[in-house]
């Protein structure tokens, strides 16, 4: 079975590169599930982000524990309020996920992903440009990571990068 979603509808959001989207989608989970935090999901992003940058030269990310605070955060969000974006539907975006977990930054972009397991919402991340083009960001050196099971097949993932 398939993914019942792929969530990855080019979604993307720089701070500091001057990209905005469209507000959000909704989050549509065919068989729901009381949400659970996926830690080994979370660190096989981590991983294969990691293995990406090494095979173009670039150094791994760091993971920071504010920036995985701001990841669950919104994704805790996007399941309660069923939507899919990197802006809520009140108007919160990035900034305001980093600055409520007291994170300092200089540059952020953020990757979602709606999928049926980590192996295929990474793949998929490195099929779309605009998320691969943050996974590859040169001047990424931290990274926090959410993966959250919603439903049978249905996981979120957030990965906030920053510098």
């Amino acid at each position: 079975m398939r993914s019942l979603l792929i969530g990855l509808l080019t979604s993307l959001i720089c701070i500091g590169a001057g990209h905005v989207e469209a507000p959000y989608e909704p989050l549509i989970v065919i068989a729901p599930q009381p949400m659970v935090v996926l830690e080994t999901a979370e660190r096989e992003l981590v991983a294969d982000v990691n293995r990406v940058r090494e095979d173009q030269g670039l150094p791994s990310v760091v993971v920071d524990e504010a920036l995985s605070r701001a990841a669950l955060l919104h994704a805790r969000d996007m399941a309660n309020r069923r939507f899919f974006g990197h802006f809520s539907p009140d108007g919160g975006s990035l900034p305001d996920r980093l600055q409520a977990v007291g994170f300092k930054w200089r540059f952020a972009a953020e990757n979602i992903a709606f999928d049926e397991d980590a192996e295929h919402a990474n793949a998929a991340l490195l099929q779309s440009a605009p998320h691969r083009a943050n996974i590859l960001d040169p001047r990424i050196r931290k990274i926090g990571v959410a993966a959250l099971g919603i439903g049978v097949g249905a996981e979120l993932f957030v990965e906030d990068f920053a510098v």
